[in-house]
């Protein structure tokens, strides 16, 4: 498929079929995006993260996946990609999450979104704590939270924009000032701010208090 699309500005560089081509490439290739089907042999949590650490710095990890277990798509995130779909998605959806991750925004394939926000049975709730001590402390404002957790769910800086109804100049100095607060330097630091905060482990969409504008 990714040969066959038109990614505008974009153009596919080269493709690869097995592992030890696919690093051999990304230690030579300068491309913005490096789509990357982990189905193939020998990619395992191990083999991803290393695969990730010999990308160039500017390139972007989007992995493409069968599998639709929460488990799957936090161990992607945390080996450093910055986006995770579905192989069995369309062009139209192919193409915005190379578009996201050029663009270097975070993206996750929408039909993962109900998979990564259902409640885990026995899971530690210290991670709603940790999000109501980040606001009731004064580290982080109830805005500059969700700012961030749209951030960390993929949305664009124009789509949270139009989400809380502010400026998309507001939303990047939110952002900018929530990544300060807390510490966070890297797309990968949100995810896993995210993940430890419980925004993928709850059904209840938490907005700081805030109503979340109706589209």
């Amino acid at each position: 498929m990714l040969e066959r699309q038109d990614f505008g500005e974009l153009r596919v560089a080269t493709c690869v079929t097995d592992l030890s081509e696919a690093m051999e490439t990304v230690r030579a290739t300068q491309a913005d995006v490096v789509a990357l089907d982990v189905a193939m042999a020998g990619f395992d949590a191990d083999a991803l993260a290393a695969f990730h650490r010999a990308l160039n710095a500017r390139s972007g990890l989007l992995v493409l996946e069968q599998a639709r277990q929460r488990e799957s798509v936090e161990a992607a995130f945390a080996a450093g990609a910055r986006g995770y779909i579905l192989k069995s998605a369309g062009e139209a959806d192919l193409f915005d999450a190379v578009r996201r991750v050029a663009r270097g925004e975070t993206y996750l394939d929408p039909r993962l979104v109900p998979v990564m926000m259902a409640p885990q049975i026995n899971r530690n709730d210290h991670a709603a704590v940790l999000t109501r001590l980040d606001t009731t402390c004064g580290r982080v404002s109830a805005r500059e939270l969700s700012v961030l957790r749209r951030t960390a769910y993929g949305y664009s800086a124009k789509e949270i924009a139009r989400d809380l109804d502010i400026s998309q100049k507001s939303v990047e100095t939110y952002k900018a000032r929530a990544i300060a607060k807390l510490g966070l330097a890297s797309r990968s630091d949100i995810i896993r701010y995210a993940h430890r905060a419980g925004w993928f482990n709850s059904i209840l969409e938490f907005d700081g208090g805030e109503e979340r504008r109706p589209h």
